[in-house]
């Protein structure tokens, strides 16, 4: 009988720390896990929008993924000609999708697309107090962005020049980094959430 109840305290004793240490592995203790924490961010964190800041490389995947450019390519090609371009540009600071952009909205966008220094009256060449399309075309082919996307100078804007054409108008202090709610704050208003 005392020999049945030692190996029972020994079976319980060898389950009990078999147990610890399954559910120190799945709760991440050991080594790797504080490393992998204290270190950079893991794929889990970068997916869940935990780092601090956007860089190019991560904001292109991101708004490529949002099939925000297909929208703007309206014409299948996998490349945004300059009435593309224009006209994708509209419909992105068009949050309300009324084929005119209000003052609020004209405001938001020039802010969020660094063009402060901006005044609507003279956007809006008609004065009656938003900007249609025409207006906009004319008023953003002064600021030369399509130029200045067409990184390559094909007279085309492909996917990559797209996004890098977004980031580097949301980059405010040009440093190469969005913060996240800078990041939020304009994606979730121009690109759904």
């Amino acid at each position: 009988m005392k020999e049945n109840q030692s190996n029972l305290w020994r079976l319980f004793r060898n389950g009990l720390c078999c147990s610890l240490m399954v559910s120190m592995v799945a709760c991440g203790g050991g080594e790797d896990a504080e490393t992998a924490t204290v270190g950079e961010p893991t794929e889990v964190e970068e997916s869940a929008g935990v780092m601090d800041n956007w860089d190019t490389e991560r904001f292109s995947t991101s708004i490529t993924s949002s099939g925000r450019f297909d929208v703007w390519d309206e014409n299948d090609d996998n490349m945004l000609d300059e009435n593309e371009f224009y006209s994708g540009y509209f419909d992105t600071w068009d949050v309300n999708n009324d084929n005119i952009l209000d003052e609020d909205e004209w405001n938001n966008a020039t802010r969020d697309f660094g063009m402060e220094n901006q005044n609507m009256a003279e956007w809006d060449t008609d004065g009656d107090g938003q900007i249609n399309e025409d207006e906009f075309r004319t008023a953003v082919a002064r600021s030369n962005y399509f130029s200045e996307w067409d990184v390559d100078g094909d007279g085309m804007i492909n996917e990559r020049e797209y996004s890098d054409g977004i980031f580097g108008l949301w980059d405010n202090d040009r440093d190469g980094a969005i913060t996240n709610e800078d990041y939020d704050r304009r994606y979730n208003r121009y690109y759904g959430s």
